[in-house]
């Protein structure tokens, strides 16, 4: 992932994840860490998958055209859509 780490500005530094991790829901949903609808020790497998050091650009490719498969955690799991929440915080910061 190209842009920074949302843990600034309002959003909760993580212990576990690296700021650039991609958080993948059983809903399908990409998330980063310290979204604003989300606790970190939610984020656990069997319910959550990740990526911890995704490719430059993952996050902008992750659609239901271009599902995203976790890496760890549960590897069952593809992000198909991004987290609004997220998606406006990283617009901000452009």
């Amino acid at each position: 992932m190209s842009r920074g780490a949302p843990a600034a500005a309002g959003r909760e530094a993580w212990r576990r994840f690296p700021p650039g991790a991609l958080l993948i829901s059983r809903t399908g949903y990409a998330h980063l860490p310290g979204c604003t609808h989300l606790i970190e020790d939610l984020v656990k497998a069997p319910e959550w998958g990740w990526i911890p050091e995704p490719a430059a650009g993952l996050w902008d490719r992750a659609s239901a055209a271009h599902p995203v498969p976790a890496t760890e955690g549960n590897t069952r799991l593809s992000a198909v859509r991004r987290c609004t929440e997220c998606q406006s915080w990283l617009t901000d910061r452009v």
